[in-house]
């Protein structure tokens, strides 16, 4: 009887493939075997729940408890047939959940996961390990008062939301992937200066070696800071532009200007023409440092490279802006070369214009550079009035200005056999690739705000627990690009907008989305049941082919008694 008939529809888009990934990234064994759950917990084991709702956070972009446990049982059986399991109504409820976060939340647990991880990936992938790269962002909550001594609280904030409270998230990653090693959470009043020294320790300790290059910005360069790094083994790069410095910095500068003929260039290659570009330009000096451990007592001494560095795009950025401000002024200082009349103002004293006319141009940043003269004209009615008379430029102070234009400054402890000049720069210029994986954290993709937890070791939890996602993103699209690489081909139907458009750099985020409207379709009752999935175009296919996962990773899951996660790792 067609009564007796059942037919359930399963919306598993890109299920399977991301389920695929991640036991080839070994997340539920690891965390199997490294995560204890209590005596009382029952059904799927923690890795096995952790997998599930890292599928949900990286295909809803939503990290709320309260939604999985809907999501996963209208996708139970695929669920099942992917991970060999019987998934339970209350295996993702959001106590569970929570439990998980607080297991996820205790920093022994984190620094032992996160080593784990990383070595494993590194024996599988083969990734590189010499960079190591520290910066932190803010994270905004809508919270109350609370401890004074806790994890939120206001700060200086870089989502610049200064009337909410906000914890900080401390990230090491390796470069030049952007793949983050180690994330501490800590107090949102902190201030950055002083979680380098913890990250990179933590970030040591999962690689299993010192012997990293560690680069971070400004607020790494503190004395103690660099000292420590060296005392620990490593090597480290930063920018240099501590506030008491301003007089010094500036000396560097005007030496490096009288050094030209001994500047190094930086080029890069336009993909565009294939020419090299010149991008910048180094002078290059050493000095002797000293730090001494305050605890111990122990000095450490190195020989530091000073980087005195060019950029010609920032160069020819604040040019156009000196340029513009030139014009303003010019077209200032023209308005008071007119003789007055109603609605404009009359200077009956030389000095009152004088100090206006110095004003405009200090408040444009050119004094020295553009000079005005003040007259006097004997109106009709024989009273005095002072105008502006001639305006220039000093082509020499003007020259001098923008040759002080676009200067940075870097320090690093790394000898030319190690390093080139040129080639620290590039690798400070790699910082973008970081500020991505913020940006995949907090807003496009992972959506950590808002923050619904109250408990601060849940709220470490779920920061770990997101990052861990965002590590699968990172690698996967490391894997995908490396593979394209080495096969010298490209991949389409990635973007909506031209399906027939080839890409070499593909991101996870348009893998992901390329399988959409997938189903597991059902036919259940009257001693019939069958099972049907949407067929995978070439696009689908190359993917699963690129990951190394089984070409039939999706059609398995219509057999009659499907087994596919033994098949995975193919």
């Amino acid at each position: 009887m067609l009564s007796d008939i059942t037919i359930t529809n399963e919306q598993i888009n890109s299920l399977p493939l991301l389920v695929g990934i991640m036991e080839e990234m070994g997340i539920r064994e690891l965390i199997d075997q490294h995560v204890t759950p209590h005596g009382h917990w029952q059904g799927t084991s923690v890795g096995t729940t952790l997998t599930i709702w890292l599928s949900h956070l990286l295909l809803e972009r939503d990290h709320r408890l309260v939604m999985v446990r809907d999501w996963a049982a209208d996708r139970a059986q695929t669920i099942n047939a992917l991970l060999d399991i019987t998934l339970r109504d209350t295996d993702c409820t959001d106590d569970r959940l929570a439990n998980l976060l607080t297991m996820l939340g205790d920093p022994t647990t984190q620094a032992t996961l996160d080593a784990a991880f990383l070595q494993h990936w590194l024996r599988v992938y083969h990734l590189p390990t010499e960079t190591v790269r520290l910066d932190s962002t803010s994270v905004s909550v809508y919270h109350d008062a609370v401890d004074a001594d806790g994890l939120l609280q206001f700060g200086h904030s870089k989502d610049h939301r200064p009337d909410l409270r906000q914890f900080k998230a401390m990230l090491a990653s390796l470069d030049p992937l952007g793949l983050p090693i180690a994330c501490h959470p800590v107090a949102g009043q902190r201030a950055d200066d002083g979680l380098y020294v913890p990250a990179y320790t933590a970030a040591v300790k999962a690689l299993g070696t010192a012997a990293v290059l560690v680069v971070g910005d400004s607020k790494m360069g503190a004395l103690a800071t660099r000292g420590q790094i060296v005392a620990g083994g490593s090597c480290y790069l930063c920018a240099y532009r501590p506030p008491s410095a301003t007089d010094e910095i500036a000396g560097w500068i005007e030496q490096a200007l009288t050094r030209a003929e001994q500047w190094q260039t930086l080029d890069v290659l336009d993909e565009t023409t294939g020419e090299l570009v010149p991008v910048a330009v180094l002078d290059v000096w050493t000095r002797e440092q000293r730090w001494v451990d305050t605890a111990t007592q122990q000095g450490t001494r190195w020989t530091e490279r000073v980087l005195v560095v060019r950029s010609q795009q920032q160069q020819d950025g604040l040019r156009r802006r000196r340029e513009e401000a030139l014009m303003r002024v010019t077209a200032r200082l023209e308005a008071l070369r007119q003789p007055p009349k109603q609605g404009r103002k009359r200077y009956r004293m030389a000095a009152e214009l004088t100090d206006v006319v110095d004003e405009v141009i200090a408040a444009a940043g050119l004094t020295g550079v553009v000079q005005a003269d003040v007259r006097e004209a004997i109106l009709s009615n024989g009273t005095a009035s002072w105008t502006v008379g001639c305006i220039w430029v000093d082509v020499a102070a003007w020259q001098a200005l923008i040759a002080r234009l676009g200067w940075h400054l870097y320090v690093s402890n790394t000898t030319e056999a190690q390093y080139s000049a040129a080639t620290l720069v590039g690798t400070y210029r790699q910082q973008a690739v970081q500020e991505r994986g913020f940006a995949r954290l907090k807003t496009r993709n992972l959506q950590i705000r808002p923050v619904y937890l109250r408990d601060e070791q849940r709220i470490a939890g779920l920061l770990w627990l997101l990052v861990l996602a965002l590590r699968v993103l990172v690698l996967t699209e490391q894997r995908l690009r490396a593979r394209l690489e080495e096969r010298e081909e490209g991949i389409t139907g990635l973007n909506p907008a031209s399906r027939t458009q080839v890409t070499v750099r593909p991101t996870t985020e348009r893998v992901l989305a390329a399988f959409g409207n997938i189903t597991l379709t059902t036919i259940d009752g009257a001693g019939l049941k069958h099972r049907h999935v949407s067929p995978l175009n070439r696009t689908q296919q190359h993917i699963l082919d690129l990951l190394n996962l089984p070409a039939d990773l999706y059609d398995r899951l219509a057999e009659s008694e499907p087994n596919s996660v033994l098949h995975l790792r193919e």
